[in-house]
């Protein structure tokens, strides 16, 4: 029996300085990773944070905002981590494929951008500094896009009504906005109720925008050149953006639990370079190279205030409910322009004028034994569209629900959280319009519509308590 116990004793030893190597690891790890992100949620918004939140219903909330009782509160509601004695982490990815298909009146041809899958990692670490205050960070994602076309899905054919009058047909290739948010804070137990929070955050960004371009008969007619094409990449890897954010959480007792939360808009302004590729008939070129020269950009996208509100009921010591409610200020985002720093190529614009949403989360939690939790939640999110006509393509959102499901497992100081989040997006429809750029269109849609767009979304997170 003694030989048996200083064995095990010697095992346990050697385990706990795996387990600090590996924490290291993970830490290092999640900071390096956090600079990657993916694209799915209302707007552009991404809400991915743990494997955990997104089991729970996902959206802005998580159905975290009132529990927020392990390191993901860091991003939900950093109040909340005054409930986590010593120090703890997490890190883990979720995977997001959207698909989503558009159908071109003029010309009956559907594109599809399914197959694509994007990577939204996570990670964050608390540490109890006493009785009163506990410091908390995370790296993560808050907005991302990412979407790709066929070539020239959207080139001019001969087609009737707006487009028999313009001198370019233009199209999206491709986007893709990146970004990871740096976010520390503080926390403060006011008593044995209430907690409050406050930090600031630094979020990275990178933008790619790939718009493709072809002459009409109408724009070979007034030049008297045969047909050309332009591919523009605009592109950017130093975006940057700060920003702050508040926290209150109330655990009134062993069954009621709240929480609220408030971060600040930000923009995001960005720096890069906008370079065009020409093909097609030489004369075509010349024309064109005279309004588009490849030239330094600039331009800033506007990140939204988000405010949560969440309560909890836990009727049994296994059983909790959670609602949530986000209120996005998507009004904020007004347009989106890159200014071209030449005179000869026009300044990429697009109008937005979006209107707030809300999302409304709901989330239970079953544990039927000690190392097993089951979760399911459910989110509605409203449309940040003004009306039915989208002039669009850089987003395809007109509101969406999410259905999900998860699964957390324990074992000793370890915690591991996975989960599935099916996205519901419901139909765009498209109106024609061309760029207000005296006849050289830098952006434009046509009739049409999104439709078939969903999203397949899973979710893993580790945890370790020292």
């Amino acid at each position: 029996m003694n030989v048996s116990h200083h064995v095990m004793r010697a095992l346990s030893a050697v385990a706990r300085r795996q387990v600090k190597g590996a924490a290291s690891v993970l830490l290092a790890f999640g900071l390096v990773a956090g600079s990657v992100s993916g694209a799915s949620a209302e707007g552009f918004a991404i809400t991915e944070w743990s494997a955990r939140g997104m089991a729970l219903g996902g959206g802005a909330g998580g159905g975290m905002v009132a529990r927020a009782d392990d390191p993901s509160a860091v991003a939900y509601n950093p109040a909340g981590i005054t409930q986590i004695p010593g120090t703890a982490t997490q890190m883990g990815l979720a995977v997001s494929m959207l698909n989503f298909d558009i159908s071109r009146e003029h010309t009956g041809e559907t594109v599809s951008t399914s197959n694509q899958a994007w990577p939204i990692p996570h990670f964050y670490l608390t540490h109890q500094l006493n009785d009163k205050w506990w410091f908390g960070i995370g790296a993560f994602t808050r907005y991302g896009l990412g979407s790709q076309f066929p070539d020239n899905w959207t080139k001019y054919s001969g087609e009737s009504g707006i487009l028999s009058n313009a001198l370019l047909s233009s199209g999206i290739k491709s986007v893709t906005l990146l970004s990871s948010t740096i976010n520390p804070n503080i926390a403060y137990k006011i008593n044995g109720i209430f907690s409050v929070s406050a930090g600031v955050s630094y979020t990275w960004g990178y933008l790619s925008l790939n718009e493709q371009y072809s002459t009409t008969d109408r724009f070979s007619g007034l030049y008297h050149v045969d047909a050309a094409q332009a591919d523009a990449r605009i592109h950017s890897e130093n975006g940057y953006a700060f920003g702050y954010n508040f926290g209150l959480h109330a655990r009134f007792n062993d069954q009621w639990s709240a929480g609220l939360t408030y971060r600040a808009s930000e923009d995001m302004t960005f720096h890069g370079q906008t370079r065009f590729r020409f093909s097609g008939e030489a004369s075509g070129i010349y024309a064109l190279k005279q309004y588009m020269e490849t030239c330094n950009a600039d331009g800033k996208v506007s990140i939204p205030d988000v405010i949560t509100l969440g309560v909890m009921y836990k009727p049994l010591p296994n059983l909790s409910f959670e609602g949530d409610v986000a209120y996005t200020v998507w009004s904020r985002y007004r347009n989106l322009t890159i200014n071209m720093h030449s005179d000869k190529t026009p300044k990429f614009f697009e109008q937005k004028n979006w209107r707030d949403t809300w999302a409304f989360t709901f989330g239970v939690e079953y544990a039927p034994i000690d190392w097993l939790t089951l979760r399911a939640g459910f989110t509605y999110e409203t449309s940040p569209l003004q009306d039915t006509g989208c002039y669009d393509y850089l987003v395809p959102s007109n509101g969406r629900n999410y259905y999900t499901l998860g699964a957390g497992f324990k074992y000793e100081n370890w915690t591991l959280d996975l989960a599935y989040m099916y996205i519901d997006v419901r139909d765009i429809n498209y109106s024609d319009k061309l760029g207000e750029q005296g006849g050289i269109p830098m952006t434009g849609t046509y009739n049409g519509r999104a439709h078939n767009s969903y999203a397949h979304n899973f979710g893993l997170t580790i945890g370790y308590k020292f």
